[in-house]
């Protein structure tokens, strides 16, 4: 049971991040590549507080397999950063909700992670639910864009990361891979410096914002960390198909917050509060609910 409430709150730590970036950043930072090395390397300052006796060299094997599950990780975010260029978040959310369905067959035949019928049935309505709630009234169809092939390949490397991440788990702490992977992760996000604009645009960035921006910005990392350490804390635990069902949360986790800031910050943020979008989201939320009481 426990893993479900991780789970549950390492979404709504990410929807934190979601709608926090979006009031407080905005475009100030328009390079998504130089978001990505400014949350990565900044996201070292939480390892200080990783326990001392968990900050240890593993074997070479299992350090070797945490660097590949990091890599995997960061040259996931590619193909994501991508396609959020290409094409609207609302078809993007729904994009995600593949991610289970690949963790389950690739956790299946790599490391044998199995889910009960019962589990399988939960997660076919958490997925369901999240697909309804990436909704919107105005925006109902499906087109199958760039986008599509690039998610694909996001959904395929993040269910790799989530395997690895569940296999490590069996010889290591959650504490020792969450230390060793946020390092990694820091370090392969700096491949980005290799071409010129990333690197100009990096200065540019650095230079043209306040201390101010940056202390927001710090917020916006330990929130996105913290999301990512239950996450894995999670994964540790069950299998990443069922972890990752949870998305459909998050997804309302934002809505709702995003509700509350648009009448906080209206001139940053917005969100439909028309009568058909609440029913959907409504009804996604029912669904959800339904598979996490299957799961209880």
């Amino acid at each position: 049971m426990s893993w479900i409430f991780l789970a549950l709150a390492s979404n709504f730590s990410w929807a934190i991040e979601n709608v926090y970036t979006k009031v407080v950043i905005g475009s100030k930072v328009k390079n998504p590549y130089v978001f990505l090395i400014l949350i990565m390397v900044l996201s070292v300052v939480v390892l200080p507080f990783v326990p001392a006796h968990y900050i240890a060299v593993p074997h070479i094997s299992l350090l070797f397999w945490l660097f590949c599950a990091s890599a995997i990780y960061t040259f996931g975010t590619f193909p994501y950063l991508k396609a959020m260029e290409v094409e609207e978040v609302t078809r993007i959310n729904i994009l995600w909700n593949t991610l289970p369905i690949f963790n389950l067959i690739i956790s299946w035949f790599l490391i044998g992670d199995r889910i009960s019928g019962r589990e399988f049935v939960a997660m076919i309505f958490l997925i369901s639910g999240a697909v309804v709630a990436s909704l919107k009234s105005e925006k109902t169809t499906f087109k199958l864009s760039k986008a599509f092939w690039l998610m694909m390949v996001a959904c395929v490397l993040y269910s790799f990361y989530a395997v690895m991440i569940r296999f490590l788990s069996h010889s290591l702490s959650f504490y020792t891979i969450f230390f060793w992977t946020t390092l990694f992760n820091a370090l392969l996000a700096l491949v980005c410096l290799v071409y010129r604009q990333v690197r100009k645009e990096l200065i540019s960035t650095i230079k043209n914002n306040s201390l101010k921006f940056f202390l927001s910005f710090l917020i916006v990392v330990i929130i996105s960390t913290l999301g990512t350490f239950l996450n894995q804390w999670a994964l540790s635990l069950k299998s990443g198909a069922l972890v990752y069902s949870f998305e459909g949360f998050q997804v309302l986790f934002v809505f709702g917050m995003a509700l509350l800031c648009s009448k906080i910050f209206p001139g940053f943020i917005s969100e439909s509060l028309d009568k058909k979008n609440l029913i959907i989201k409504l009804i996604a939320f029912s669904i959800i609910i339904i598979g996490l009481i299957l799961l209880m």
